[in-house]
């Protein structure tokens, strides 16, 4: 096991408390991009966005900027070694290319190398694939070396920004959907329910929309100086969060409130510029468990199944009758999945599963 130094430490907890910061938010890639370069030493880095239905790349920062024909790379598409292992095993940790071709191997292919990298003076490129929730687009983070020189410790520092990356995402793009509905931000804040508070806590504006689910899920009249008990409590614990020294800190995961087949979703955004943070509070339907959305924590669509029917509380004899397999095979594919899952339990499992995907709220 790679063992991290305190100063790779101090970096990680710079880039994360930078990363949920409003104007970061709105400049996701670009942010991630450039900042990725103070963790892990590469002569590229980049954000890029894949879209698997249509089998091309649809947009990307690199830095520094470097010319690359996006032409030659959906045409050489599955040539390339991450899209197929992400296909395959929908697993969303980083890899380098090195992890599946050996130098020769890799000079060989026409697209990949000769018409991509080599161009670029590139030999190795390790990504992080950022999942979107029900979609067969992702998000990259994406990094390029001259020389086949990623090391364990830089897959580690990758695979430990990943839940973060994963919530600033859905933060940021909430937040980007909130201000195109109206080109004022006032006017987009308005539209959603949004609270703004001071770095002491008092609350600086609450909009109607606000108010209203503060009425219907905290079951309280709003007093206009102050947020129901409990939202005060998650609101510090954010805080604390934000502000943490810890080597690395916990992901801003939202607030959710189950009520009448729905959900109140709640968002923290840090904005230190001002001295003030926002919360960004929306209503959804509740989510439900599925065997799709199983596959986007990384697993296989036979270890999907198998944990959807452990999660229906069903014995392993029984998913093997459901399934047509034996219960050898039921229990090797819950040996990968709690591996994956880095728990040892088969209730471990369905917990963190739920808790990943948003359905179980432990906080």
């Amino acid at each position: 096991m790679e063992i991290l130094s305190q100063q790779d430490f101090s970096k990680i907890l710079n880039f994360v408390q930078g990363l949920y910061s409003t104007d970061r938010l709105q400049n996701f890639s670009s942010y991630i991009s450039t900042a990725i370069s103070n963790l892990i030493q590469a002569d590229i880095s980049g954000y890029c966005t894949i879209d698997f239905m249509q089998h091309q790349f649809v947009g990307g920062v690199l830095f520094p900027a470097v010319p690359v024909s996006a032409e030659v790379m959906n045409q050489y598409f599955y040539e390339h070694p991450h899209q197929v292992n992400y296909l395959k095993t929908r697993d969303c940790r980083a890899y380098k290319i090195s992890d599946f071709l050996t130098e020769k191997q890799l000079h060989r292919r026409e697209g990949l190398y000769q018409k991509f990298l080599r161009p670029m003076n590139m030999e190795d490129q390790m990504t992080l694939v950022i999942p979107r929730v029900n979609s067969m687009t992702v998000d990259g983070v994406t990094l390029f070396s001259s020389q086949r020189s990623f090391t364990e410790r830089d897959r580690l520092i990758l695979n430990l920004l990943l839940p973060h990356l994963m919530q600033a995402q859905k933060t940021g793009h909430i937040l980007t959907q909130i201000q195109q509905e109206n080109q004022q931000l006032h006017n987009s804040l308005n539209a959603a329910g949004t609270i703004v508070i001071s770095d002491n806590g008092d609350v600086q504006l609450m909009t109607q929309k606000a108010e209203n689910y503060l009425q219907q899920y905290f079951f309280c009249n709003y007093s206009g100086q102050s947020l129901p008990e409990h939202l005060q409590q998650w609101v510090k614990y954010q805080r604390s969060v934000h502000n943490s020294n810890s080597s690395v800190p916990e992901p801003h995961l939202p607030m959710k409130i189950e009520q009448d087949g729905k959900q109140l979703v709640v968002r923290f955004i840090a904005d230190p510029i001002n001295n003030q943070h926002i919360l960004i509070l929306e209503e959804q339907k509740s989510p439900s468990l599925t065997i799709e959305s199983l596959e986007y924590l990384g697993l296989s669509k036979r270890e999907a199944e198998v944990l959807f029917w452990v999660a229906m509380g069903k014995e392993n004899s029984e998913i093997a009758k459901i399934l047509g397999v034996s219960t050898v095979t039921i229990r090797k594919h819950l040996e990968h999945t709690y591996q994956k899952l880095n728990v040892k339990t088969r209730s471990a499992a369905v917990v963190t599963a739920l808790q990943k995907l948003g359905i179980l709220n432990c906080r």
